[in-house]
């Protein structure tokens, strides 16, 4: 296969253009920086204006200059029709999209007795409906050109429950479940899809529990094979191997970064 054939590069360039959800703040933000820096073109995608717009900074900095090579778009992407516009702008501002990043999402805890009609939608709205979205919208793109890639971003909570968690671990259960049925469907159209599940990453929320409660940290580092909790870039480094075509022949699959906390 040639450069001008790899359904992972924009013809003439070495460059994937990837979208990326939940882009404002935690994992997100550190794969659309992770990217721009490594100088891929990135369309960030995130409800809150405010973190949206740092971000977007941060990234053009990051890709130094390129013209072209960061956008963003705000938008609810638990309402179809915002996502759908959102895929379209991203197509729009960049010509091409040869990647999906669905890293939004977000937790209302409650054991199965105490979550509320209204959190049950939630979650899996938040969680699981707007990677549906925002795929739908942009397969028939990735099979137009050829292929592409989907990264979807679950939770370790997913595979090993924890208490209080009981409509969040669903909806991030039905994301893994869901990538496979992408894999299925949309492989024989060269469209790689794969979950990744990070364990307890110093994303900006968990971090400000841990600097508020550092025995809390320390205790959950014990349990940890690695003797420490993650980082959102540790992540956000298996991701862009996955979604630039690094990884071309692996698809369907649950890839864990945890420090290895789902063995014990």
């Amino acid at each position: 296969m040639t450069s001008s054939d790899d359904p992972f590069q924009l013809p003439g360039s070495a460059s994937a253009t990837v979208l990326v959800t939940g882009a404002g703040s935690g994992i997100g933000f550190a794969c659309v920086r992770r990217l721009a820096a490594a100088g891929h073109r990135v369309a960030l995608v995130d409800r809150d204006a405010a973190a949206l717009a740092a971000a977007v900074d941060a990234c053009a900095r990051a890709a130094d200059g390129r013209a072209g090579a960061v956008s963003g778009h705000r938008a609810d992407l638990t309402d179809p029709a915002a996502a759908a516009a959102a895929v379209a702008a991203a197509l729009e501002a960049h010509g091409d999209l040869s990647g999906v990043v669905n890293a939004a999402g977000a937790v209302r805890g409650g054991t199965v007795v105490d979550t509320t009609d209204d959190d049950w939608r939630w979650n899996l709205d938040t969680n699981v409906s707007t990677a549906f979205y925002v795929c739908r919208a942009a397969l028939p793109h990735l099979v137009g050109r050829g292929g592409g890639a989907v990264v979807n971003v679950a939770s370790l909570t997913a595979l090993r429950p924890i208490p209080d968690r009981a409509a969040y671990a669903a909806a991030k259960g039905a994301v893994i479940s869901f990538t496979r049925q992408l894999a299925l469907e949309y492989g024989p159209h060269g469209v790689t899809a794969n979950t990744v599940v990070p364990g307890a990453i110093r994303t900006p929320l968990l971090a400000a529990r841990f600097d508020r409660e550092p025995a809390v940290e320390a205790e959950l580092a014990g349990r940890i094979p690695l003797r420490r909790t993650g980082e959102p870039d540790e992540v956000a480094g298996l991701v862009q191997l996955l979604v630039t075509g690094g990884c071309g022949y692996l698809t369907g699959q649950t890839l864990t970064v945890d420090g290895g906390l789902s063995l014990v």
